[in-house]
């Protein structure tokens, strides 16, 4: 069958599992708590030298806020590594494009079964520009809990902006990502194997290699839930791509503009599939979602 035949036939047929799939993962995650805002008081600045990367431990139970990491030195970096449960990361940013290779800034992980939380975070200055030069967020394949990844920017990776794909084979635990944006990060903007991407932008605007990849990759088992998003690929990749390694996962797309000048927009190779709802298009703008830190000084207001 031709992939417009199948997609065609996905609008129609898969449309009724919609709304099973945000009741399964909707329970699953749960609804957003509220945010707690940051105090008043002035932030830290940690300048990291040329040639080093500053590595920071967030443990159980503690909350890591109101940081400025000024990485403009050649060769300097930061990574983050918060690992237990009912942690939180908010307020923070990074001045300057990391230089790190194959590493990530922020290393993620609730591994008690419970909540933990990335909000307000900027990184959006980027990594310098090589092949998997830098990600974003990588969440360990031991997360069993739920992680809220709320407003945070990630642009100009040379590796995933979201990578939050290992629990599907390890922990299990799920991810839910709101009102982010990613920009001109490789492999992939967006990358889960359960939960949901909710009124997040992916965008690819440079025209080099290492600056394109996909909107949503989900892996399995999922299933992933799009809702409200925008997906401006610029026929430069797809905007879903549901499975990886011959296994196919579910992607179920709702109230969301995506682009499919890239061979159709999706792709079925892995065996997944990509349904759509309601309020679907192939008109989607490339905006900064509402409280999205857009720069290192908005991410550190209280």
């Amino acid at each position: 069958m031709a992939l417009e035949e199948t997609r065609r036939s996905g609008d129609t047929d898969r449309r009724s599992y919609l709304a099973l799939a945000a009741t399964t993962v909707a329970g699953t995650i749960g609804a957003p708590e509220p945010v707690v805002a940051a105090s008043n008081e002035e932030y830290e600045t940690v300048t990291v030298p040329a040639g080093e990367r500053e590595i920071v431990r967030v443990n159980d139970g503690e909350t890591y806020e109101r940081v400025l990491f000024d990485v403009t030195a050649d060769g300097a970096a930061v990574t983050i590594v918060a690992y237990g449960t009912d942690w939180a990361i908010r307020n923070v940013a990074v001045r300057g494009q990391v230089d790190m290779g194959d590493e990530t800034v922020i290393g993620a992980a609730d591994t008690g079964g419970g909540t933990s939380r990335i909000e307000n975070v900027w990184l959006g200055d980027g990594a310098v520009y090589e092949r998997k030069g830098g990600t974003g967020i990588w969440v360990r394949p031991d997360h069993d809990g739920h992680l809220e990844i709320d407003r945070v920017n990630v642009r100009n990776m040379g590796d995933n902006a979201f990578y939050c794909s290992a629990p599907g084979t390890g922990g299990g635990g799920t991810v839910a990502l709101r009102n982010c944006y990613a920009a001109n990060c490789w492999i992939s903007h967006y990358r889960l194997a359960r939960g949901i991407v909710d009124d997040c932008v992916a965008a690819v605007t440079d025209d080099r290699r290492y600056r394109q990849g996909r909107g949503v990759w989900a892996w399995p088992p999922g299933p992933v839930l799009v809702r409200d998003c925008q997906f401006a690929m610029n026929g430069e990749h797809y905007s879903f791509v549901p499975g990886a390694n011959d296994t196919g996962s579910d992607v179920y797309v709702d109230d969301t503009q995506w682009d499919d000048d890239f061979h159709g927009g999706w792709t079925d190779h892995h065996g997944g599939t990509v349904s759509f709802g309601s309020n679907t298009g192939t008109d989607p703008h490339d905006v900064v979602p509402e409280g999205c830190p857009t720069s290192a000084s908005s991410a550190l207001e209280p």
